[in-house]
């Protein structure tokens, strides 16, 4: 979903703003400009503090090159991905091994960057480079594919039985089937799931 929303400023901030995984957007100086809520809660930063910082900032000296080299191959071909730094999550300084993704340009002049811890279970956060392309058509029928954007919207089960004016029984039957479908294994898989196949917004 990002990848397809590359570019188109409303789109793409839709999405940035609304996922589930931590994503950050920097300048050419690798200054944070701008910090979804997950990205802001792993650094335990407000979107304030972390534009005073660059990614250096959350990095030991010593694994600097490795972002170094994912900075380099991003710029030289627009995506990159792999293994990250271990970055720290803010000022207690706790470690936490990452997978990084990035994307150059994403908008003009902005690079998007959006990482997970690595002891995150795969279907949660996937490998995204492989999963840019959508599904030929949507296993999912019209009700499950409502179900699964209120949840991307953050609508609890209670509430979507409410704004659906079903049961929540029925509700926790179409998560199910949700997850079987999706190969997932609980609700914040199934919408990282989605929104990177982008069968949702």
């Amino acid at each position: 979903m990002v990848l397809a929303a590359g570019g188109q400023g409303d789109k793409l901030m839709a999405v940035f703003e609304r996922s589930p995984i931590p994503m950050t957007m920097h300048d050419d100086g690798r200054q944070h400009v701008e910090a979804n809520r997950p990205a802001q809660l792993m650094a335990r930063s407000s979107l304030a503090e972390l534009r005073r910082l660059t990614i250096e900032d959350f990095m030991p000296p010593d694994e600097r090159p490795i972002m170094d080299a994912i900075w380099a191959r991003m710029l030289d071909t627009g995506l990159a991905a792999g293994p990250g730094p271990r970055a720290l999550t803010g000022r207690n300084g706790d470690p936490v091994d990452l997978v990084v993704w990035g994307m150059a340009n994403a908008l003009p002049g902005l690079h998007l960057f959006a990482c997970a811890p690595t002891h995150w279970a795969d279907d949660e956060i996937g490998v995204w480079a492989d999963e840019i392309v959508k599904l030929p058509g949507s296993p999912l029928t019209p009700r499950e594919l409502e179900v699964l954007q209120l949840a991307a919207e953050g609508l609890s089960g209670t509430d979507i039985a409410d704004l659906l004016v079903v049961s929540p029984h029925t509700v926790k039957t179409h998560f199910q089937n949700l997850y079987r479908k999706l190969e997932v294994s609980g609700r914040v898989g199934a919408v990282a799931k989605a929104l990177r196949l982008g069968l949702v917004e």
